[in-house]
């Protein structure tokens, strides 16, 4: 038998324990209660940031994809304009300067081009072979690569400035910190306030690269994390490439120089493969090379490479450090 001593000592034990237990059923109750609440907003704060990622190029993407402008020609660059008239320019290599309220366009420092209307887009198409260079109304350098397209608007209104990029550019970014510059790709944007980068996103590559030369930018893409979307910013002499397959993004440190050589008509390669150097060539002078061998396609050359000079000569300067062999077949280059 217990004494009276010993079923108090019990009893206080008891409730003790009980009181114990519901303060932790309380404690895990809160505990639950603040991890939803917290699960919930990181939710809500990844919608809205979804959100405003799309709603940062909906406007000039919606422009494009419903404009029907073919970028795969051979002919002559081509400026279209809000009246859907075209102009053509036959030169390799041209500039396009438009005045700072946009109702003027200078072709080659030759031909002006009146604006009937300044509230639209207008696009260049840029085909293989040929290059140009753009001055926006704003004041921002473009030098468009070939095999590439640039959709931008006559001039730039409200808290923005956006332009829609296919193929390969170099951007000289005129500073405005009230409004930030945009660069929209099929795979992502970037945002810039006032720098100079190269952007590289051709739609017959598996990759979306940005070199930084000056400055800082801010690339938004689509993650492969629960919430899809995430941004990172890199710093001078950083090369950012996406893989729009894998949803994955690299960073790597590089001579940003050898990535801007092409607007002086330079190729600078470091070990890089032949089947790559190869499909920039094609492109810059628009002609058809393929390879016959699989082992000379991963074969890596290093060197740079005088785009002024004829495709032929190029590719000797190849061929004296390689094991590269070619003929030529009705115009189109055989590599074996």
């Amino acid at each position: 038998m217990l004494t009276k001593e010993e079923k108090d000592l019990l009893k206080s034990r008891i409730g003790t324990s009980i009181l114990e237990y519901r303060n932790k059923r309380r404690k895990r109750r809160l505990g639950y209660i603040v991890s939803t609440a917290a699960a919930i907003a990181i939710l809500v704060i990844s919608i809205n940031y979804t959100s405003g990622f799309y709603n940062n190029s909906s406007k000039i993407k919606d422009y494009v994809h419903t404009t029907d402008l073919d970028i795969h020609n051979n002919g002559d660059v081509k400026l279209v304009l809000n009246e859907k008239e075209e102009i053509k320019i036959t030169e390799s290599s041209s500039s396009i300067t438009y005045s700072s309220t946009g109702d003027e366009l200078d072709i080659n420092s030759s031909k002006k081009v009146a604006q009937s209307s300044k509230n639209t887009f207008n696009t260049i198409i840029v085909p293989y072979g040929k290059r140009t260079k753009i001055t926006l109304s704003e004041g921002t350098k473009v030098w468009l690569n070939s095999g590439s397209k640039l959709t931008y608007p006559v001039t730039f209104n409200g808290d923005k400035r956006e332009v829609h990029l296919i193929g390969e550019a170099i951007f000289d970014v005129r500073h405005n910190a009230e409004q930030p510059f945009y660069v929209v790709t099929n795979d992502y944007d970037i945002k810039v306030l006032g720098t100079v980068f190269n952007v590289s996103s051709y739609e017959d590559d598996s990759y979306t690269s940005t070199a930084l030369e000056r400055g800082s930018v801010e690339i938004k893409y689509q993650g492969n994390s629960i919430f899809g979307k995430s941004r990172i910013k890199i710093k001078p002499g950083t090369l950012a490439v996406y893989n729009s397959k894998v949803k994955g993004m690299k960073t790597s440190k590089v001579d940003v120089a050898k990535y801007m050589a092409w607007r002086d008509g330079k190729f600078i390669f470091k070990k890089q493969r032949m089947d790559l150097i190869i499909k920039k060539l094609s492109r810059y002078y628009n002609v058809n090379i393929s390879i016959e061998s699989e082992e000379l396609k991963s074969q890596t050359f290093s060197g740079h490479l005088d785009l002024k000079e004829s495709i032929e000569k190029v590719i000797e300067v190849i061929k004296q450090s390689t094991d590269l062999k070619y003929k030529i077949e009705n115009g189109k280059f055989v590599i074996n």
